[in-house]
């Protein structure tokens, strides 16, 4: 702060241009990060307001430019360990010397970074014409995804789902549905073991890989049993449906995705009669042993709303180290 009144106070150059750049790391959402930026960026200039006398005068007759950034675009291209250096604020000051007033600028005025609580220590002014660099980038790559459908979890069906990339844009996903439990007294049961694999292409760029609206076909197969009063049902079934879905970023590693399929499903079922006061207790009678009903139709086979957690790899280039 010394050196930059020091430096406002020089009769032979003064101020023709002030800008301030914020930035935000990707972790978060985009309207999130935005606040963010500008909250940043006004907490800097609050702070050279308070602090600096100068800087009010400069204030007062020059312009200054804003340029608030986010970066989520960067998520899964940036590792981990670089996020930190993405969040800063930076003031630029341009002067100019009154002997040459329509040469270039004489040199940048660069204030260091600034957290919003100022708890940083301030290092020394750079005199130099600085140009604002971009965080080094690496490679950050998704290699799982794990996932359960948040209406599964609510009907008690436990489920659980892994999706792993194969390509840019292509991944292939495995589910398993396994909710096994009854209620004799009650009469209710709900078994149900049903697995099933879905081959998945991704329309989105390939900047923000996996997350936009996709398309698959999920091959499935299980059986079940299902029981809400004293009759009920029992079999087994197989379907091929068609995948539709959406799938975005909520947090740095966490994803929400929305997906409903639709198609041919073959079951085969035998329908029973839960009956008490037997000498083996309460026991299901099927009503016709020796016939097993088919049925073939088209039909809706799910419905997605999942919570999303996504396992990267991050390799930093040019022998930098690699992260797990």
């Amino acid at each position: 702060m010394q050196q930059l009144d020091s430096v406002g106070q020089c009769g032979f150059v003064r101020p023709f241009g002030l800008s301030v750049v914020s930035s935000t790391s990707p972790e978060g959402g985009v309207w999130l990060n935005q606040k963010l930026s500008h909250k940043r960026n006004r907490a800097v200039l609050d702070f050279l307001h308070l602090h600096s006398e100068v800087f009010r005068a400069i204030m007062a007759f020059t312009e200054c430019r804003i340029d608030e950034r986010i970066t989520n675009h960067q998520r899964q291209h940036t590792p981990l360990s670089n996020y930190p250096s993405m969040r800063y604020a930076q003031v630029t000051l341009l002067l100019r010397s009154e002997a040459q007033p329509l040469e270039r600028p004489l040199a940048t005025v660069v204030l260091p970074n600034i957290e919003a609580d100022y708890a940083r220590s301030v290092s020394p002014v750079k005199i130099d014409t600085i140009a604002l660099l971009p965080p080094a980038v690496g490679h950050v790559k998704p290699v799982l995804f794990v996932k359960t459908n948040l209406l599964y979890d609510l009907l008690t069906g436990v489920n659980l789902s892994v999706e792993v990339p194969l390509a840019k844009k292509l991944t292939v996903e495995a589910t398993l549905v396994y909710p096994w439990w009854r209620n004799t007294a009650k009469h209710k049961t709900l078994q149900v073991c049903y697995g099933a694999v879905t081959p998945r292409y991704y329309f989105g760029k390939s900047d923000q890989p996996y997350t936009s609206f996709f398309t698959g076909l999920t091959v499935g197969a299980g059986k079940y049993d299902l029981q809400w009063t004293r009759r009920g049902v029992q079999g087994t079934l197989w379907h091929v449906s068609p995948v539709f879905g959406y799938s975005h970023h909520i947090a740095k590693n966490w994803k929400m995705e929305y997906a409903v399929s639709a198609g041919f499903i073959q079951t085969k079922y035998t329908k029973y009669t839960q009956t008490a006061d037997t000498p083996y207790g309460d026991i299901k009678v099927k009503d016709y042993p020796w016939v097993s009903k088919v049925l073939n139709t088209v039909l809706p086979t799910s419905l997605n709303v999942s919570l999303v957690y996504t396992f990267t790899k991050t390799k930093k280039e040019r022998g930098h180290e690699r992260q797990e």
